[in-house]
C-alpha cells in the first residue's frame, strides 16, 4: 500500500460524505490487499429513568436529555495465496455527550482482530470480541436500546479470545477460548467488588459486573434452513464455561464479613469470610423463523448462566450455605420490516436471579419503530414497558425487588423511552 492507513481513513470520511450506501465503503483495493471503513454518527434523546440524564443525589436520573456519540470501524483483507487470506477489524466507539466532559471523554476500542481465512476451511480469528455463546443469544437482539435485557452474554466483550468458525451446508461451527485476562465484563456477576459495612449498615464499594477472570471456552452450533414460507428457519445452541482467577485478593467476591476494623477508602482492614466467584457456565438455544431484511421476522432464546461461589463465611451468617448464583432468562422478539424504509420491532424479555434464598424477577416489553429516509439516514422512537417486575418496597418483609437483588442491574419496573436520529456511513 503507498498511502498510509491513516491517510486512507481520512480520505474515506470525506469521501463517504457523499456515498449512496450505509455498508463499509472500500477506500482502497490493489493487488488482493482491502481496506473498507464505516461508522456511524447519530442523537439520541433519552427520558429520565434511563442513565442518560441529569442525575439527582440519589444517582437516579430525574430529567431527560440528549446523547451523542459516533462510531468508526475498518475492515482490511490481504490475500497472503491462493488458499490464505489475512484480515482484521478495528471499531471504535466514541461516546460524546454523555455527561461527561470534552477533555475525558472516551474513545474507545469495542472490536479488535486479526486473522486468517482458510476458505472453505475455515477462519481463525484472535482479539477482542464476544465468545462463541453470543451465536445463540443473538437472534432476539434487534433492537437499539432496550432488548437483551432477558439474557446474559450480549455485553460480555473479552480481550484475548481465540476462535474457530466454520460453515457450509447451512451450518455454523464456533469454538473459542479466552486467556486470562483482568477487570473484564461478565453479565449476571452483578455484586462482584461489593462488600457489607456491618459497622456502617450498607454496602460499600463494588464494580458491579467486573471480574477477573483465568480462562474461559465456548461452543456454538447452528442450522439454518432453506425458506419456508416467509423465510428461513434457524435454530442455534452454545455452551460456555469459565473459571475465575484465585479471588484471594477479593477481587471476584461477592460479600465480604468484616470483622474488625475499615480503611480510611472503605474497604475493609480484616475479612473473617466471604463469598467469591469460583466458576461459572451458561447454556442457551435459540430459535428465528424469517429475515429482518424483508417481511416477518419471529424469534425466542432461553438460557442460564450459574455462578459457582465459595463460601467460607461463618456458620452463623445468614448466608453462610449459599453456593451458586444463577441467571436465567428468556426472549420472544417479532418484528416485520416492509421494505418500504419502515419497520416495527416488539418482544417480551424476562430475567429471574437466584442468590441462594433469595430471588427476583423483572420482565419487561421493548417497542420499536424505524423509517429509513435511505441507506444513510434514519430516525427512530423506542419504549421499554414494566410488565410485572418485582419492585417491592425494601421494609416489605420478604418483599423481592429486582433493581435491588441484581445491585442496581436495571431498573426493569420504570417505564422509559428513546428516539434518535442516526446517520451511518
Amino acid at each position: 500500500m503507498k498511502k498510509s492507513l491513516l491517510a486512507l481513513a481520512v480520505a474515506a470520511l470525506a469521501a463517504t460524505s457523499f456515498a449512496s450506501t450505509a455498508s463499509a465503503t472500500t477506500v482502497y483495493d490493489k493487488d488482493g490487499t482491502s481496506l473498507a471503513v464505516y461508522g456511524r454518527v447519530q442523537a439520541v434523546y433519552y427520558s429520565d429513568k434511563t442513565g442518560s440524564g441529569t442525575k439527582a443525589d440519589n444517582g437516579e436520573v430525574e430529567e431527560g436529555s440528549i446523547n451523542a456519540s459516533g462510531r468508526l470501524g475498518f475492515d482490511l483483507r490481504s490475500q497472503i495465496n491462493p488458499y490464505v487470506a489475512g484480515f482484521a477489524k478495528a471499531e471504535f466507539e466514541m461516546a460524546n455527550g454523555n455527561n461527561v466532559n470534552d477533555e475525558t471523554d472516551s474513545f474507545d476500542a469495542r472490536y479488535l482482530w486479526v486473522g486468517f481465512d482458510f476458505g472453505q476451511f475455515g477462519q481463525v480469528k484472535v482479539g477482542k470480541f464476544e465468545e462463541a455463546i453470543k451465536y445463540a443469544i443473538s437472534q432476539t437482539d434487534i433492537f437499539d436500546d432496550w432488548g437483551c435485557t432477558g439474557l446474559s452474554g450480549n455485553d460480555d466483550r473479552r480481550e484475548g479470545v481465540v476462535q474457530y468458525q466454520w460453515n457450509g451446508y447451512g451450518v455454523d461451527v464456533i469454538a473459542s477460548y479466552a486467556f486470562a485476562k483482568n477487570n473484564e465484563h461478565l453479565d449476571g456477576a452483578y455484586w462482584t467488588g461489593s462488600h457489607y459495612n456491618d459497622a456502617h449498615g450498607d454496602w460499600v464499594g463494588g464494580d458491579a459486573e467486573n471480574v477477573d477472570i483465568d480462562y474461559s471456552y465456548s461452543l456454538a452450533l447452528g442450522y439454518t434452513s432453506p425458506d419456508v414460507l416467509f423465510g428461513p428457519i434457524a435454530v442455534r445452541v452454545g455452551y460456555l464455561g469459565g473459571e475465575f482467577a484465585d479471588p484471594a485478593d477479593h477481587s471476584n467476591n461477592v460479600i465480604y464479613e468484616n470483622a474488625t476494623s475499615w480503611n480510611p477508602n472503605g474497604t475493609p482492614a480484616t475479612i473473617d469470610g466471604g463469598i467469591g466467584y469460583d466458576s461459572y457456565d451458561q447454556f442457551a438455544i435459540g430459535l428465528s423463523w424469517g429475515s429482518l431484511n424483508i417481511g416477518p421476522y419471529i424469534a425466542a432464546v432461553y438460557q442460564q448462566r450459574t455462578f459457582d461461589l465459595i463460601n467460607d463465611l461463618p456458620a452463623s451468617h445468614d448466608d453462610a450455605d449459599v453456593d451458586e448464583a444463577k441467571v436465567t432468562g428468556y426472549e420472544f422478539a417479532v418484528g416485520y420490516n416492509f421494505g418500504n424504509g419502515l419497520l416495527v420491532r416488539a418482544g417480551y424479555n424476562h430475567q429471574k436471579y437466584e442468590f441462594g434464598d433469595d430471588e427476583a424477577e423483572g420482565s419487561v416489553i421493548p417497542v420499536y419503530v424505524n423509517y429509513n429516509f435511505n441507506p444513510q439516514v434514519q430516525v427512530w422512537a423506542e419504549a421499554r414497558f414494566d410488565a410485572g417486575s418485582d419492585d417491592d418496597d425494601e421494609t416489605v418483609v420478604d418483599g423481592k425487588n429486582f433493581y435491588d437483588i441484581t445491585n442496581g442491574g436495571y431498573n426493569s419496573a420504570e417505564n422509559v423511552f428513546s428516539a434518535g436520529v442516526r446517520y451511518n456511513f
